[in-house]
């Protein structure tokens, strides 16, 4: 378990609410949901804070109390590969899991690899379906129902690596926790129901078309970020002072997008042209751009 999951555990767990959390320790609330998303992770000083008000070992949160704190193997990984020969346009489909994490590499070969901490029999549980055929590339990793999908919400994190010469979009639909889009050269339309999206030293187009609220964090990002949605409240946290413009799109429906800095209220910015462009699209939708310093 991930120090970010075992810190939001634990305070789960005791019924305390960030903003609860955060007056305890003397942080700002924001500093709490670094820490849970993995957008942050506490230095030294606020690690031991955090042992002694969990009554916990600085071990415990590091390492959990799981497998990786006895010493026994962390997880167990199956791994599916193919050979790659001219560009694809690549259909992702992935049922339920943790994590899911994309990203673009040097080489010919698409790689998935699934990876869980105590799902032994991978391949018997989860069945990767690999189809080359034509221009389209299709990949999907569904459960064959040896474990049950809660199981596979909890612990499943699959890793797709795709070849940077041959890779010019990627459509995924998943039903994950977590989705990581990283070190990434190419448009991306996501699908489905996903908490948290990553974005990381990402050139291109990402399109989220998720019907639930959303927590996305953008880092090194260039291109264009569209978020559409129904009814649902989402955030984008822009790290490391990235320039941006953000807008609404679209005639009928109601969308609202308001401006923060570190979880602060802030002004938009004013800019006629940014590396990073930011649009809300939908109805009765509401997003916020959080600028990080």
């Amino acid at each position: 378990m991930k120090v970010s999951e075992k810190i939001k555990e634990l305070r789960n767990e005791r019924g305390w609410s960030q903003e609860q959390m955060a007056e305890k320790l003397n942080v700002s609330r924001q500093a709490i949901t670094k820490w849970e998303t993995g957008g942050g992770t506490p230095d030294i000083e606020n690690l031991a804070a955090l042992a002694q008000l969990f009554g916990v070992s600085a071990d415990t949160l590091i390492f959990g109390d799981g497998p990786e704190a006895d010493g026994a193997p962390a997880r167990f990984e199956s791994v599916t590969a193919v050979d790659i020969a001219e560009e694809k346009h690549y259909d992702i489909k992935v049922g339920c899991a943790h994590a899911v994490t994309l990203r673009t590499v040097e080489g010919e070969k698409a790689v998935v690899r699934l990876a869980a901490d105590s799902i032994a029999d991978l391949e018997r549980a989860f069945k990767v379906a690999l189809d080359t055929e034509g221009r389209n590339f299709d990949i999907d990793v569904a459960n064959t129902g040896v474990v049950a999908d809660a199981l596979a919400r909890q612990q499943l994190d699959v890793t797709i690596e795709l070849p940077a010469a041959f890779s010019a979009d990627v459509e995924v639909e998943l039903y994950a926790d977590e989705l990581r889009v990283e070190d990434a050269s190419l448009d991306v339309e996501v699908g489905g129901k996903v908490d948290v999206v990553r974005l990381a030293n990402v050139d291109g187009h990402v399109e989220l078309d998720v019907p639930i609220d959303m927590e996305v964090w953008a880092d090194s990002v260039r291109g264009q970020l569209d978020v559409n949605q129904i009814g649902a409240t989402s955030i984008v946290h822009v790290a490391n002072d990235t320039p941006f413009v953000a807008s609404t799109r679209g005639r009928l429906g109601k969308r609202t997008l308001r401006f923060t800095r570190d979880g602060q209220p802030a002004e938009a910015p004013e800019l006629e042209d940014a590396p990073l462009i930011i649009e809300l699209a939908g109805t009765r939708c509401e997003l916020t751009v959080d600028s990080l310093s």
